[in-house]
């Protein structure tokens, strides 16, 4: 969901958030701490995969923001240009996606410098619209589901986490959702992949990861955790048979 994360409607994500948050925290000082101690750092190759990672976007639900980002540019006093200049700024993606502004004051922050002129009920419907199809089937995870935890890590915001959890009932198949927006690190910032491994229980040589960006996959590798680039779900089951990982009677499609 890497490539320019994105975004889309209401601040009232996730009950909660502050506490899981705190609690995740916790863990993960504890993961640092064990993983600075005097012991040297060795990858365990050929580990059995306890538990399954996956990224959200163009893993899990395909998404294009073309027809969305005409509309807005449509909707502007700029140049569609300047428009997606500060749209894309780098600094203010990882800003909205690392939950220091909300949905409110990135919409905000569009008008005035973008020269966006939508009213933000509106800015937010175009902003969900961007969603698809699943790109992995509900059979397939429903047959992992069966044999392992399965742990959202996604480089997302409060909204677009919102809105996918209200629309997408395949989300409610995953045991923990690690949103870059509450963890307040982005992918590959290893802090995300380290609430993940305190999440799921595990060492990270026993996890399984999958995300559709090279970079986010090598960040995972760093720390210990077997990751594969994401292409396909026929590529992708065949990733998870080489790792040892049973997906029970899901057949492959050719792809």
């Amino acid at each position: 969901m890497e490539s320019l994360s994105i975004y889309s409607v209401s601040l009232k994500v996730v009950s909660g958030a502050e506490s899981r948050r705190s609690r995740l925290l916790v863990y993960s000082f504890g993961l640092r701490i064990a993983m600075s101690g005097s012991m040297p750092q060795v990858k365990i190759v050929n580990m059995k995969i306890e538990a399954l990672l996956f990224d959200l976007g163009k893993v899990i639900i395909d998404f294009s923001m073309d027809s969305m980002l005409q509309e807005l540019c449509a909707s502007c006093s700029q140049p569609a240009t300047e428009f997606e200049r500060v749209l894309q700024d780098p600094d203010l993606v990882r800003r909205y996606e690392s939950g220091q502004i909300t949905t409110r004051q990135f919409y905000e922050h569009l008008c005035d410098l973008g020269g966006l002129q939508l009213n933000f009920a509106r800015f937010s419907q175009l902003w969900s619209s961007v969603f698809a199809d699943l790109l992995i089937s509900e059979e397939l995870l429903r047959e992992l589901r069966r044999r392992y935890p399965l742990i959202l890590v996604s480089n997302t915001n409060e909204s677009h986490a919102k809105h996918l959890s209200d629309r997408y009932p395949v989300l409610d198949y995953f045991d923990e959702k690690i949103f870059s927006f509450q963890v307040g690190a982005m992918k590959p910032d290893p802090r995300i992949y380290e609430f993940a491994i305190a999440a799921s229980g595990r060492r990270a040589e026993a996890l399984f990861f999958t995300d559709d960006r090279e970079e986010n996959v090598q960040g995972a590798r760093k720390l210990g955790i077997h990751a594969h680039q994401f292409r396909s779900e026929d590529r992708l089951v065949a990733a998870l048979q080489d790792a040892g990982v049973e997906v029970g009677s899901f057949v492959r499609r050719q792809s």
